[in-house]
């Protein structure tokens, strides 16, 4: 075939594929701007030129550097929104053009694995990260190969003097991942040190792991779906390959989440190959990855005891999974386990103690809000205000002023008055804590008992290997809109791998609208400690869309359900 032939035939993709390389310089140059930033890139620091040349041909030095609340920052969120807005809309018209392509019409992974590329070039090099969880990642595989701590119970704090200690943000926090990250942390780590241990170094390693494993699971889609379904592969593959918050929370920002969903898809994978032994050592490490991918391995156990031939197989199965799983465990974990407090970590970490991002941030809010109003409860703004009253500043003013001789009695009056307004709002604000927890308590219980609820359903109705994955996508989907009271962005790229495999109606649509709702997190994110309106509400802006839609769905689905039974029913009472 002829390149004139050739373009004649795929225009539509090179136009598009044009479009998405442009959406995500656009998206890049956005990313200059350091009042949108959570954590610096780093990557582009060593280049002054560049910047000289940044400065002068596209934004000047006062905008990039213009402070978050600076009248020059103002529009940067319309900025950031606008960009995401676009490498969106190119997505949206992606799939639906694959989804109307023929089978034989429609691109190799190699094309899709191109486009992959093409965005990741901007975002392997981002001046600014919307998430600075990377630095946290790299500090536990120093903390276990170069102090000779556990990553587990050691936190970045305990060793202060690291050279790249000054980047991570969760200072106090001991590593939340289990040993299926870890020990991956640990060997890029003895890499990177091998060959030169900076933080840029460290950065472009675990950027470059998370796009070879984002290349990865793009193949793993493309390979199931070829046995399963073919008329599916090309844009179930490009749901999540080219899927936007996939790319950016992945390439961009480095989320480990990445290498949970590879083991998810290689047991999926195994298992079509006839080695459901594997499968449930590969689901037991995504598992150890991350806890979320619980509910995927006691619903792939009954998944395999429903398709047993008989109870003696169903016994050998459940000794032989039991059996993996034990092994896994113990021996991954073995060389760091110190009783309890290797897992203590898991009940304390910031998810257990804040709510934020979720519906129940907002129902908390409005609840203490309303409190107020009724002055029953203390401001709640209070716990969360950066001020004067209870700083280490203050309690120095304090305490040299007190031994200071009254000399002038204005300065005295106001030091008196100081020290009882200081008093009085540390009083408030510590009423206020105690308030907001108690309600935080009930409402993580509510949204745990939802959570459950969700999982029961899905064990009732999983028979197959591929109703454990619905089930497990939309349990995943249910924690995000509901039972993650503690949310990110990235959490919804677990939806997004599996419904990938499923289908495009209701699976595939919501996971589609609920990944390109999730980034207005970082635009609507707000600013301490009282935010305005519509960031205090940006979960329902986000949540309760997919939620509306998937319900609908829902509704659908049990009725048509409802009316086959009923069908069925009444014809057999007529036979």
């Amino acid at each position: 075939m002829g390149i004139a032939a050739l373009v004649e035939r795929n225009w539509v993709l090179l136009v598009l594929g044009l479009l998405h390389t442009l959406a995500y310089g656009g998206f890049f140059v956005v990313m200059h701007l350091k009042s949108l930033a959570w954590a610096p890139g780093q990557v582009l620091e060593p280049l002054p030129w560049y910047w000289e040349w940044f400065y002068r041909s596209v934004l000047s030095e006062e905008r990039v550097l213009a402070a978050r609340r600076s009248d020059l920052a103002a529009l940067h969120p319309f900025y950031l929104l606008t960009s995401l807005a676009l490498v969106s809309l190119i997505y949206v018209l992606l799939l639906r053009w694959l989804r109307s392509l023929p089978v034989e019409r429609q691109p190799r992974l190699q094309v899709l694995l191109g486009l992959v590329v093409l965005a990741s070039v901007p975002l392997v090099a981002l001046p600014n990260l919307l998430s600075g969880d990377v630095y946290s990642n790299i500090s536990f595989g120093r903390v276990a190969v170069v102090h000779g701590g556990n990553p587990f119970i050691d936190p970045p704090s305990r060793f202060r003097s690291d050279p790249l200690y000054r980047w991570v943000n969760w200072k106090q926090v001991a590593s939340v991942y289990g040993p299926g990250w870890i020990y991956p942390s640990i060997l890029l780590t003895i890499i990177v040190n091998s060959i030169k241990p900076h933080v840029i170094t460290y950065l472009l390693a675990y950027k470059l792991l998370a796009l070879t494993l984002h290349f990865v699971n793009g193949w793993l889609l493309w390979t199931i779906l070829t046995r399963w379904r073919p008329e599916q592969r090309a844009w179930g593959s490009a749901l999540y390959l080219l899927n936007p918050l996939t790319l950016i929370e992945f390439v961009g920002n480095a989320h480990n989440d990445v290498l949970m969903i590879t083991f998810i898809l290689l047991g999926v994978w195994l298992h079509l190959r006839g080695f459901w032994y594997w499968t449930i050592a590969a689901f037991t490490l995504a598992v150890l990855t991350k806890w979320i991918a619980l509910p995927l391995l006691p619903l792939y156990g009954l998944a395999l005891l429903w398709q047993a031939p008989s109870w003696r197989d169903r016994a050998r199965k459940t000794m032989a999974g039991a059996a993996i799983v034990a092994v896994l465990c113990v021996g991954l974990y073995r060389p760091y386990w110190e009783g309890k407090a290797t897992l203590k970590i898991l009940f304390d970490a910031p998810p257990q103690q804040r709510l934020i991002n979720s519906l129940g941030e907002v129902i908390s809010n409005d609840i203490q809000r309303e409190m107020w109003r009724r002055n029953r409860w203390p401001n709640p703004a209070l716990v969360d205000a950066i001020g004067l009253y209870n700083t280490a500043a203050s309690r120095s003013i304090t305490s040299s002023t007190l031994r200071q001789p009254g000399t002038n009695e204005l300065w005295s009056k106001q030091r008196s008055q100081f020290i009882r307004d200081r008093a009085r709002i540390r009083a408030e604000q510590t009423l206020a804590k105690v308030n907001r927890d108690w309600l935080n308590g009930k409402i993580r219980l509510a949204a745990l008992v939802l959570l459950g609820a969700a999982c029961l359903v899905g064990a009732a109705v999983t028979r197959n290997l591929r109703m454990a994955l619905l089930a497990g996508a939309w349990i995943f989907f249910v924690y995000c809109a509901i039972g993650a009271v503690w949310f990110w962005p990235w959490y919804v790229t677990w939806l997004v791998a599996l419904a990938a495999l499923l289908d495009w109606r209701v699976t595939g649509r919501t996971a589609v609208l609920f990944s390109l709702l999730a980034p207005l997190t970082y635009v609507f994110f707000p600013t301490l400690p009282d935010p305005v309106w519509w960031q205090r509400y940006r979960a329902v802006m986000i949540i309760v869309p997919p939620l509306l839609f998937a319900a609908w769905h829902g509704v659908r689905v049990l009725r048509e359900t409802w009316q086959r039974w009923r069908s069925r029913k009444l014809v057999s009472v007529s036979a």
